[in-house]
């Protein structure tokens, strides 16, 4: 009793919080001690120290203890009454938490001197940093409202890539079995940082950092830029976008042997894609200002991202060690069979090339990490291989115009088992060749055959 007068006459303080009733508020002042060293909230006292009383029932001590079990994750508490100037009071004890940071409903706080106060993100993330090892995927975003937010386009690839199959399951148990939802506080879904860059409807709203953007430059420096395309979208769209880009600018010869076109790239593709998967899955994407780019110059690409190594590796470590500074982002990426956790990346970029008989990739490491392309002027030399079966599926093709003239690109696709390319490439060769001519529209039309070989 005699230390609670000593208290009342010290006031509140960094340990001690005045309140005359119970409301909802309660709950910030349990995670704000929850998350610092611990504290007390005398109940029946007002903000001047002065003694009002408080009538304790069962029925207030349930709501006071649903507030503490409200919480996220829940704070522990234990509540004892006390009579002091004839008055009756209760003490809530709040310990230091063990699993910090909390948070309630209104959001994240911390007990700064006499009062709560709420904390903004980049204060949550210093504060992450300080109590934990800091992962920038698993950070809350409140901004992002669910289902408001929500891409369910996203979330349908990703399950289709990644042979998921829902069932019975609904799509907020299986967001919060991938790892995505931060936090549930009642009806309202939280999302973490991992889930926004994977299934927003505007990622980049939320994470500017977030964007890709591909450039391509007219000689070996970035004085003169041909074309530039920035990449908005989820993290798999930006990937996928990237390698369109890629493909459509580099240089590319055919190579036919069977019935089927081989496309052969400059710069192998498989190559290419892991660079580009390790900058979006690997980046640090604390780093504000600075994106994830995809540059071509004419004797090389190079593939940037923001962060150098992530902690604890070195350069020496790459393509033998692995440390994941977005393990939520690794482990989306492996369900949708797009990356191996062993981080194997490296030696899979280097097999590729050694391959294709070019040169390995050089990696720098700065700030920034950077996978570097070298291309092959000989490349563009090399001829286009061409076979005598190009001719016999050029017959075929003709005899099933000549069999069923309204058959389309898909039965011979079928038929002849080129791919839809190969399918283009042969039709337009025999349409510039004066074989064919297309009568009508693509679809409702028919084939004619302008010249018959024997």
């Amino acid at each position: 009793m005699k230390q609670i007068e000593i208290l009342l006459k010290l006031g509140e303080s960094q340990k001690v919080e005045f309140k005359e009733g119970i409301s909802p508020s309660l709950a910030r002042e349990m995670v704000a001690f929850a998350n610092g060293e611990g504290g007390k909230i005398f109940i029946g006292i007002n903000d001047a120290g002065e003694v009002v009383g408080f009538e304790t029932t069962n029925r207030l001590l349930a709501a006071i203890q649903d507030f503490a079990r409200n919480c996220d994750p829940p704070v522990k508490i234990s509540a004892a009454k006390a009579r002091i100037k004839s008055q009756n009071i209760l003490v809530i004890d709040v310990p230091e938490g063990s699993k910090k940071p909390y948070s309630c409903g209104d959001g994240y706080y911390l007990r700064v001197g006499p009062t709560s106060q709420k904390l903004r993100r980049d204060e949550l993330i210093e504060f992450i940093q300080k109590i934990r090892p800091y992962y920038f995927d698993e950070l809350p975003c409140p901004e992002f409202q669910y289902p408001k937010d929500f891409d369910k386009r996203a979330f349908s690839s990703f399950m289709q890539k990644g042979k998921i199959h829902q069932g019975d399951a609904s799509t907020v148990d299986i967001l919060k079995n991938l790892g995505v939802v931060a936090h549930t506080r009642g009806n309202k879904i939280i999302f973490n940082n991992a889930g926004v860059l994977f299934f927003a409807k505007e990622p980049r709203r939320f994470i500017p950092q977030s964007e890709l953007t591909c450039v391509l430059f007219q000689g070996t420096g970035k004085a003169d830029i041909l074309d530039r395309k920035d990449m908005q979208g989820t993290l798999p769209e930006n990937v996928e976008q990237a390698m369109v880009f890629l493909k459509r600018h580099l240089s590319l010869r055919y190579e036919i042997k069977t019935l089927q076109r081989k496309e052969i790239l400059e710069l192998p593709e498989n190559a290419l894609r892991e660079a580009v998967l390790n900058a979006v899955v690997h980046r640090d994407y604390s780093i504000r200002g600075s994106i994830v780019m995809v540059e071509i110059y004419r004797d090389r690409v190079e593939i940037v991202d923001p962060g150098g190594l992530p902690p604890g590796m070195k350069r020496s470590d790459l393509g033998k060690r692995c440390v994941h500074r977005n393990p939520k982002l690794v482990d989306l990426f492996h369900r949708m069979g797009e990356i191996e956790k062993i981080g194997s990346g490296i030696r899979r970029m280097k097999d590729a090339t050694k391959k294709a008989h070019v040169p390995p990739p050089r990696f720098e490491v700065t700030g920034f990490f950077v996978a570097v392309f070298k291309k092959e002027e000989e490349f563009k030399k090399l001829p286009l291989i061409v076979e005598k079966t190009v001719e016999k599926t050029v017959e075929k093709i003709l005899l099933f115009v000549k069999t069923n003239p309204q058959i389309t690109q898909k039965e011979l696709m079928k038929k002849t088992g080129l791919t839809r390319r190969g399918i283009e490439w042969n039709l337009r060769k025999l349409k510039e060749d004066r074989k064919i001519r297309r009568i009508g529209p693509d679809k409702g039309g028919h084939w004619e055959i302008l010249e018959m070989s024997t």
